[in-house]
């Protein structure tokens, strides 16, 4: 059975895969990086693929306030 951090990573992992590959992304003090390298830091489980898990489930967390705007 997997863990809540092991759904949330794989979460993450797929919103990243649906994205296209040459995507870039400034991940704050850390630098830009591909959608594939921010893949490989959230399976490392490094300090910018944490960073890359909260900036997507800050995303998903804020999407049902986007929606309703519109």
């Amino acid at each position: 059975m997997e863990t809540e951090n092991e759904y949330i990573k794989k979460l993450v992992k797929e919103r990243l895969h649906a994205m296209p590959p040459d995507i870039s992304f400034s991940v704050g003090s850390f630098g830009d990086y591909t959608r594939d390298q921010l893949i490989e830091e959230v399976d490392k489980g490094s300090d910018v693929g944490k960073s890359a898990i909260e900036m997507q489930l800050n995303f998903i967390r804020k999407m049902p306030r986007l929606l309703n705007t519109q």
